[in-house]
Formats: structure tokens, sequence, C-alpha cells
């Protein structure tokens, strides 16, 4: 070869290397946004979950309390109806207190962790990908210009036909006489 590609001039293809280096580093400092912003998410889910088991626990705390006082009160006292009455009822708000907590905790946590999964799971698997054998070989092959031609079946003496509503590149016979050709895009 004598400097070209396929009709273009290295100074054409340098440049459009240059571009798709940049079109990759743009998505891959998306890619980083988006997982500091899954992260930031979940660290204030995580902060709003630990605040109200603090509050959830200084309630237990204070319920406790005033379940002591009223078991002294009524130990104190005739033990009189009113006084189990309240402390039956006291304990069924400590139950029900308790179980929304961690019902709503539990929850919680759940969907904010399945959230931020679900958003960073394309961009994971986009960047994944990238790292194959065939990432580094399409990285390759759009650096020097080829990966264009191929997805567009642009290249010298190719052409395109659809059959049975698929469009097809065909780039002439093999030395089998074969004609062979790739799906397109």
């Amino acid at each position: 070869m004598s400097g070209t590609y396929d009709g273009q001039d290295e100074d054409e293809l340098a440049h459009e290397g240059v571009q798709a280096f940049n079109a990759m580093a743009a998505a891959m400092d998306r890619l980083g946004a988006t997982l500091t912003a899954v992260d930031k998410r979940q660290q204030v889910r995580l902060a709003d979950e630990e605040e109200e088991a603090s509050r959830a626990r200084l309630a237990a705390q204070d319920a406790k309390e005033a379940a002591t006082v009223a078991l002294q009160a009524a130990r104190t006292s005739a033990r009189s109806a009113a006084s189990w009455a309240a402390l039956g009822a006291l304990a069924a708000v400590l139950v029900a207190g308790g179980a929304g907590y961690w019902l709503g905790h539990s929850s919680g946590r759940e969907s904010g962790l399945a959230d931020g999964y679900r958003n960073a799971q394309d961009e994971k698997a986009a960047a994944s990908w990238a790292n194959t054998p065939a990432g580094r070989l399409a990285l390759a092959m759009d650096q020097l210009g080829g990966l264009n031609l191929v997805a567009t079946c642009s290249g010298k003496g190719w052409h395109a036909e659809t059959i049975k509503g698929r469009r097809y590149c065909f780039a002439g016979p093999a030395p089998d006489g074969q004609t062979y050709g790739w799906p397109l895009p």
C-alpha cells in the first residue's frame, strides 16, 4: 500500500481515528459520571436508612422506658384493668412499629440496590465488551477507517441486497465461485 486505504489518505485516516478515540473517551466519561451518580444515590439511600434505624432505636428505647414506667405503675397500683390495657396497647404499638420499620427498611434497601444495578448494567456491559478481543478488534478497525466501510457496505465493488427483509453486503465472488456476504446493521 502506498499510504492510502480505499481512497483515503493517511491524514484523513488519522483524523477519523482521533475522532473515534475521542468518541470512545466521551462515552467512558459518561459511564464514569453515571456510575458516580449511582454511587451517590446509594450513599444517600444508605444514610437515610441509617437515620431511620437510629430514630426507630430511639423510639424503641423511649417505648421500653415507657413500658417500664407503666409496669412499675401497674405493680404499685392495684393492677387496674386500665394499666394492663395501656400496657397491652403500648406493646401492640411497639410490635406494629417495629414490623413496619423492618418491612419498610428491607423493601427500601432492596429497591434502591435494584435501581442502582439496573442503571449501571448497560454501561458496565458496554465497557466490558470494549475490553474483549472483539471490542479491541472493532476499535482497531475503526481507527483505520475500515469499520465504517464494513458497516455501511461502501467498499469498492461491494453492494447491498435485501433478502427476506434483511439487508446484506456482498463483496463479489470468492475463488470457489460463490458469493458470500454479511448482514448489515
